[in-house]
Parts: C-alpha cells; structure tokens; sequence
C-alpha cells in the first residue's frame, strides 16, 4: 500500500493505476464483498474529481485578480507546491540546472533563494554551485525512477533521503549567509520538507511516523512556530491587522493540525478493526463511515477557517500563505 501512495505522489499519471491496486489490496485485506470494492472506488473516483473541481474553481478566482505575468506565475507556483490542493504531487518538469523552469519541486529554486534571502551578488555566485549540484542529483534520480518505474523500489528510503540530502545542501549554503538569513533558509527548507511530513502522517502503523515506521527525518514544528514563520513571511506591517491576520492564521494551523492527528489516530482504529475478525461485514463498513464523516467535519471546519483568512489578506499575502500551506 505504501509503494500505491508513493506512485500517487510520485507519478501523476499512475493514479488510476494506483488507486485500482490500492482498491484490491483492500478487498485482500479486508475480505470486501464486490459491493463494497465497487463503492470503495466510487469513493476514490469521487475524492479525486471534487478534489480537482476545487482546484480549478480557486485557480479561476484568483486568476481574475490577476495580470498575465502573475497569472504565470500563480501557475508555476501551484505546479511547484503540488498543483494547488489537491494532494501534493511530485513534479520533476522542464527546466535545467540550477532550479530554471516551473514544477521543479523538491529542487532550490535560485530565483526563490535571490528574493527570500535577499543575496548579493558575491553570495549568489557562491551559493550557485551549491544549488546546480543538488538540483542535479534530484532530476538525474527523477529520470532513474521514471525510467525503471516502482518495482522493487525501497520508498521509505527513498523519501528518508531526500530531507537528510536538502539538510546536508542547506548546511554548505549556510556557510556563505548571514544569520538572519539562516533562519530564513530554515524556513524554506521546513517548506521543502512538507510532504515528508504528510507521508509520515499518512501512516497508520503503531510506530507512527511513515506507515507504521518510526518517523524523524522531518519532524512538524509547533503550532506556535509554524505561525511564526508564516507572519515572518506575510510580513504585516501594522500591529492591528498583524494581530487579526496571526489571530486567523493560529486557527487554521490548529485546525490543520488537529485534522492530521485525526487521520492518523482513525487509521490507527480502522487497521484494529479490519484485524478483528468478530466484526462483520457491515460493522467495518460502519466504522468507514464514522471516520469519513468525522473527516469531513474537520475538514468543513478548516476549510471555514481558511475562508475567513483569505478575506482579510492581499492577493500577495494570499499567494504567500498558498506557498506556507496555510492555505491552499
């Protein structure tokens, strides 16, 4: 199941692949009768199509506040970070060394490290190297995997390196920074990481951490610092719409919190009820639904959250927030 999810991230066009093996591993697992696997795919079928429906009705209404250059850009963004919200994605398209190019994500983006570190000249043609090397050994691993495809693949050791490598890349850039701008690569970095961090939630195992293996390679900052780091970005300068706009945004990482705890602690349930062979057909199924309704109550109330903060923040701090995964 673990190698399905990985190639739902890792290869956009295996999805339906993905999802059909996903779906008889289950019937396996959980002995499902073909009125269930026939229901369960209708779940995935739906997820998808409402998750990709959302999508393109937020991209539509951004797009009409934005110019042609933006709009551009609006659309590298979401392809670097996933295409939206949806379920991040992994994306390795176009461009050459160095970060060029939209959708490059899991690289450094030379542009991005420019803007967000403000480097001067001096730091730029130091830190440029740093930054083809890495980028390099991404893409050339992207082709390796796109070549070969998923058999055999060890994906727990794959996702395990790729935040241990960034780490290692990130320290040499930190030799040529300032330390306000370390911290401000940190922050990049914790960006860089996030799917990690979603894999290791995704599990269900009782270690925690990536199905049921002991995590560690990206651990979740707190709430408290995650809402640092997102007004450090959005930099708001008066202090009473900088205390609103934090107050919001503490709302919705809890509630993005909360949700991610959820999912873990309701796999946990479901993979010691499908061990229980006294519940019957129709107990396991009622268990699916407690969580997918209980899924869709938190998700309702992130979703409300999230609206109230895209109200009150520019289209600037609104695309700034998209990047931070505090909106989507």
């Amino acid at each position: 199941m673990s190698a399905a999810l990985f190639a739902l991230l890792l290869f956009p066009q295996q999805q339906d692949r993905a999802a059909d093996w996903w779906v008889n591993r289950m019937k396996d697992r959980l002995k499902l009768t073909d009125e269930q696997v026939a229901k369960v795919k209708e779940v995935f079928t739906k997820d998808a199509e409402d998750r990709s429906k959302l999508d393109e009705a937020r991209t539509a209404k951004i797009n009409e506040l934005l110019n042609d250059e933006q709009k551009k850009q609006y659309e590298d963004l979401r392809r670097g970070q996933g295409g939206g919200g949806g379920g991040q994605r992994f994306n390795f398209q176009g461009g050459g060394p160095g970060g060029g190019g939209p959708g490059r994500m899991g690289q450094f983006q030379m542009d991005d490290l420019k803007r967000e570190l403000t480097l001067t000249e001096e730091q730029v043609q130091k830190v440029q190297p740093i930054v083809d090397e890495f980028n390099q050994s991404i893409q050339k691993r992207a082709d390796e995997l796109r070549q070969g495809g998923l058999q055999g693949l060890n994906w727990l050791e794959e996702i395990q390196k790729f935040p241990e490598n960034l780490k290692v890349t990130a320290d040499k850039i930190k030799a040529h920074l300032t330390e306000d701008q370390k911290g401000k690569l940190d922050g990049m970095v914790e960006r860089m990481t996030g799917w990690t961090r979603f894999l290791q939630l995704g599990g269900g195992g009782r270690g925690g951490g990536l199905f049921g293996v002991p995590g560690g390679a990206a651990p979740r900052p707190s709430a408290e610092e995650k809402v640092r780091r997102t007004m450090d970005a959005l930099k708001v300068e008066k202090d009473d719409e900088r205390s609103a706009i934090a107050d919001l945004v503490a709302k919705v990482v809890k509630a993005q919190y909360d949700l991610e705890d959820y999912l873990k602690s309701s796999r946990d349930k479901l993979s010691e009820a499908a061990k229980n062979r006294e519940l019957s057909d129709q107990g396991l199924e009622d268990r699916i639904r407690e969580v997918q309704e209980e899924r869709r109550k938190r998700e309702k109330d992130l979703a409300g959250f999230q609206k109230q903060l895209a109200e009150v923040v520019t289209n600037r701090q609104e695309i700034e927030l998209i990047v931070q995964g505090v909106l989507r």
